[in-house]
């Protein structure tokens, strides 16, 4: 039966059904020690499950819900992606709240282990095998686009319109950590994605458009060439980063030279992926719709930063950059040690290019 012709009761005894039953979490390379709230916080939540996959790789998604009081077919949509624990029901429960209170459907799409194993499958979408190499850009192949978990998460959407005969077309979509780097690429590798306006909350690395650098630090071997980012920064990303994600040794954080050249810390890595992707838009001449915001006392937390990412896309309000981007200075600091001096020589060598002619890095 056509599930646009369910009637909405019919639909909200659907949605009423669908109890959740949480799932202890997975091994995880990047994500958060916050305890979840309590499924009890909730009137309404549970699961669904839809197709995701494609004629010749069948694919079932599990989504973790939390509806507002009254569903209609006008009401709008908002994925939540969950961390490198794949915990979705974690991070439903983080932004369940909201669903009532502004009146969206909340969605945590569950990208399992099994389907999509390791930070090759989830954190990098899929993108390339799961015998590449973040700094070896010999090793592995690229991927059909097609078999992305991008594109997995962006057919699911589809599947749960048709499922509860919803008009919406576009939804926001809201990372944190290893969800954050899911968001940043997908807008980045994917950006046929239907995308109304994507959040990036505090990602530990970053793609940056860098074609000596391969995957997850820079596009080379990824099939894209300068001029594929003008479709990526015509999407409205925001890069929103907590005051307080300042810890440069912090238990999550990669410890390799290439990661560390990013920044110091998850601060100093969006405001500099954020500053290499505005100059590369400059470069290319194309318009640049990215954002850079900044929350005040929060660090690197997936439940805290969840209300300023809801208040941000479901209530338009947002705090003043408390970082606004400055001109990169031309020379060192005078002050600048000998240990100062090798860490920025040796981050100048890592991140040696941002184009195709071998010019120096934005930043």
């Amino acid at each position: 039966m056509n599930a646009r012709l369910i009637p909405m009761a019919g639909l909200l005894a659907l949605l009423a059904a669908c109890q959740a039953t949480p799932t202890p979490p997975e091994a995880y390379t990047e994500s958060t020690t916050d305890e979840a709230v309590q499924p009890a916080t909730f009137e309404r939540y549970g699961t669904l499950t839809v197709a995701a996959g494609t004629e010749e790789k069948p694919l079932d998604m599990r989504l973790w819900y939390a509806r507002p009081d009254q569903v209609t077919p006008n009401t709008p949509v908002v994925l939540v992606m969950h961390g490198g624990r794949r915990d979705a029901d974690n991070y439903r429960d983080y932004w369940g709240p909201y669903a009532k209170k502004y009146n969206v459907l909340v969605v945590a799409p569950e990208v399992t282990q099994k389907a999509f194993p390791t930070g090759w499958g989830y954190q990098t979408g899929n993108w390339v095998s799961r015998d590449s190499s973040s700094t070896d850009a010999s090793k592995g192949h690229r991927n059909p686009v097609e078999e992305t978990s991008f594109a997995a998460v962006n057919r699911a959407f589809e599947s749960l319109c048709d499922r509860l005969g919803l008009n919406a077309t576009t939804y926001d979509i809201w990372g944190h950590g290893s969800g954050a780097q899911f968001v940043a690429r997908m807008v980045m590798l994917y950006p046929q994605a239907h995308i109304r306006t994507a959040v990036a909350a505090n990602s530990g690395t970053y793609t940056f458009p860098d074609w000596s650098l391969p995957l997850r630090y820079g596009l080379k071997n990824t099939g894209l060439a300068p001029e594929d980012l003008a479709p990526a920064y015509a999407h409205h990303l925001v890069i929103m980063l907590g005051e307080e994600d300042n810890d440069p040794s912090h238990r999550l954080l990669s410890k390799l030279d290439i990661a560390e050249a990013q920044g110091a810390h998850r601060l100093a890595k969006g405001k500099n992926f954020f500053a290499a992707n505005k100059a590369m838009a400059e470069k290319l001449g194309v318009p640049f719709n990215w954002e850079l915001r900044t929350v005040y006392g929060i660090g690197h937390s997936g439940s805290k930063m969840s209300e300023p990412g809801a208040r941000y896309l479901l209530a338009g309000k947002a705090e003043e950059a408390l970082f606004p981007l400055k001109p990169r200075a031309k020379t060192p600091p005078a002050d600048e040690t000998p240990r100062e001096q090798e860490q920025r020589q040796r981050n100048q060598e890592l991140l040696r290019g941002s184009g195709t002619d071998g010019e120096a890095s934005p930043f």
